[in-house]
């Protein structure tokens, strides 16, 4: 009797334990039909030599055109590309480790429903600056951590605090199709993920919250080779650690926020050579980031709003026998985008109009005599309009019409003390569709 009530009390207290970890698994599966698909791209090319004097045209400007179209009556794609997502599945876990205490985990992978694909078949995985073989597998997410009454703490692979805002702010959410007319015209952050990142999350403080996401920097490293003569050629190569910042109030009907995000990556090299033959070079590109969102559920419609500001600067350097070469490139990305959504009982109306207005600059130089120097200009522009419908708590189908087009002008100017040859090329793209789908979410 006593040895039943003890095996009892055993199976009793395992119970409870059980009790207190759970592992789900969960998935969105959906499919889109295009009804109608077009993409047009324009191209156009102008060059021509001038006196620097007098700016007289020393030759015919040379004017050259090319168009190409895609055209589609039907195509079947995956959410993702025309519709509201992208299809996954995953799971997550959680051990309550008592005293206010929790472990978790999630493990999420992508998936093309329209070819039964994942996401990245590639056969390297890509980790920031470095790559392993195997491919992103878990490329969505891939981490494990801890919370409590200090927050929470996670390692690995995930999505960045700063696109969580800029989502937030879109009305389509963090889909990146064409029907997203935030994402279709906005820089992503430098990015919608960190690979070996470490993340940590505030407690919720009556809505206000805020994250900190530090990517490692590895991949960093050097190699070097001797040869006969005794001389190293070495390749240099550094990654910055990754930084991302995000702060948030969600209460009731009100959200705002605001990310920041930076990252960068350095490499330098030499050959190994004497004299004249030896060549020195060294890249950097760092991407510093910015974005405010907001939005407000009047019940009868909520409006969204969201503006990116991003720089992306490149430098690079070469000496060749002591001789020099440098360059520079900076771009600068502003844009914006509007949405409202609106609910009609088992119905959903959806509206949004984005911009993104892109400039540039540039130059290379020799020994600090100026060789070339570029301008970029440019503009896109996205809109949706689209309904959904929901069949269930879990299943809906939805219709879209999009448009995105894209104007981008770069020109090249190479002076001498005699003459300047311009190389101007315009590239202009006009994607529209429109698109029927179905959504399942477990």
């Amino acid at each position: 009797m006593k040895k039943s009530l003890i095996a009892m009390a055993v199976l009793a207290a395992s119970g409870a334990a059980m009790a207190q970890s759970s592992v789900t698994m969960y998935g969105v599966v959906e499919a889109t039909t295009d009804l109608g698909f077009k993409s047009t791209t324009d191209v156009t090319n102008l060059n021509f030599s001038f006196t620097n004097a007098n700016g007289v045209l020393l030759a015919p400007a040379v004017l050259t055109t090319s168009r190409s179209v895609e055209k589609a009556s039907f195509r079947l794609q995956d959410g993702n590309s025309q519709g509201v997502g992208t299809s996954r599945i995953g799971w997550r876990g959680v051990e309550d480790l008592g005293g206010g205490m929790a472990a978790k985990f999630q493990l999420e992978m992508g998936l093309r429903i329209d070819d039964g694909c994942t996401t990245d078949q590639t056969s390297t995985c890509a980790v920031g600056g470095s790559s392993n073989s195997g491919g992103n597998t878990f490329g969505r997410n891939a981490w494990v951590g801890a919370s409590g009454g200090f927050g929470e703490v996670r390692l690995g692979r995930q999505v960045l605090g700063s696109f969580g805002v800029q989502a937030n702010g879109w009305v389509a959410g963090s889909s990146n199709g064409l029907y997203d007319a935030g994402s279709g015209t906005a820089p992503l952050m430098g990015g919608v993920r960190f690979a070996n990142a470490i993340k940590y999350i505030t407690p919720n403080l009556g809505g206000f919250s805020g994250n900190l996401t530090l990517r490692a920097p590895e991949g960093s490293g050097s190699t070097s080779a001797v040869n006969a003569a005794g001389l190293v050629a070495t390749t240099d190569s550094t990654n910055k650690t990754g930084f991302d910042l995000a702060a948030e109030y969600a209460n009731g009907p009100i959200y705002a926020g605001f990310g920041y995000n930076k990252v960068d990556r350095t490499t330098a090299s030499n050959n190994g050579l004497a004299g004249a033959a030896n060549i020195v070079t060294s890249t950097s590109g760092p991407v510093k980031a910015w974005t405010l969102s907001a939005s407000y559920n009047f019940g009868v419609a909520q409006p969204f709003f969201n503006y990116t500001r991003q720089t992306t600067d490149g430098r690079t350097s070469t000496i060749t026998g002591g001789v020099g070469a440098t360059g520079s490139s900076t771009q600068l990305d502003k844009a914006y985008s509007l949405g409202v959504k609106v609910p009609l009982g088992a119905v959903t109306l959806i509206a949004g109009y984005g911009e993104n207005k892109i400039t540039g600059s540039g130059f290379t130089a020799n020994n600090g005599i100026l060789a070339t120097s570029t301008a970029v200009t440019g503009k896109v522009k996205a809109f949706q309009i689209g309904a959904q419908y929901a069949l269930s708590k879990r299943t809906l189908i939805e219709a879209n019409y999009g448009e995105n087009k894209s104007d981008v002008a770069r020109a090249t100017a190479t002076p001498t003390p005699v003459t300047t040859t311009v190389a101007s090329t315009g590239t202009r793209v006009k994607t529209n569709a429109l698109n029927v789908g179905l959504r399942h979410s477990f």
